[in-house]
């Protein structure tokens, strides 16, 4: 990732919203099916952000949680590994474009965010997001799981997932909803 000029967050307030989750405005599936999130990991010198469209938000261990699915070949990965936190940000329809350059070129050799005219900014956590995004979900790890394609369902048939077999693998994050923030 390149070395960008990171906006600073004096009047986070004046900005945005803090909700609760269970007053999300949007739908579930379609937050990660349709409107394409972006996660973040990583800190201010350092972070990739990469578009998911695998994942759900549900309810375990007495705790608001989102679940998401990433491939281990994706740069973003080894971020999301060595953080304790990240950011799921939902962009309107008029950035489906700066979307689509995070979600098809890899920020280990290009300055894919500024390629796309994003603006880095620091949540009042410290976490990585966008300043074009209209909503930002701060997450916090609390377990990685492998996925074992071996233990799919007989009925389900893993190879119509993927146009080739799949090198590598996909974990899913299940991770605590800390603080969701709605643009004003």
């Amino acid at each position: 990732m390149q070395a960008h000029s990171i906006r600073q967050n004096s009047g986070w307030q004046s900005q945005y919203d803090h909700i609760d989750p269970k007053d999300l405005p949007d739908n579930a599936i379609e937050l990660t099916s349709e409107q394409w999130m972006v996660v973040t990991a990583g800190r201010e010198k350092a972070f990739n952000s990469m578009v998911i469209s695998w994942g759900g938000l549900g309810f375990i261990w007495e705790k608001p949680v989102v679940f998401t699915f990433i491939n281990s070949s994706r740069y973003t990965y080894q971020f999301l590994q060595q953080e304790s936190g990240y950011t799921l940000t939902v962009f309107s329809e008029k950035y489906r474009g700066a979307l689509r350059i995070l979600g098809n070129k890899s920020g280990k050799s290009n300055d894919k965010v500024k390629e796309a005219g994003l603006t880095p900014i620091k949540t009042p956590s410290g976490l990585m997001a966008y300043k074009e995004a209209r909503m930002i979900i701060e997450c916090k790890n609390i377990m990685i799981q492998d996925l074992d394609y071996n233990k799919t369902a007989a009925s389900y048939k893993i190879a119509d997932m993927y146009k080739n077999a799949p090198t590598s693998h996909h974990n899913m994050f299940i991770s605590e909803i800390t603080n969701i923030w709605l643009k004003k």
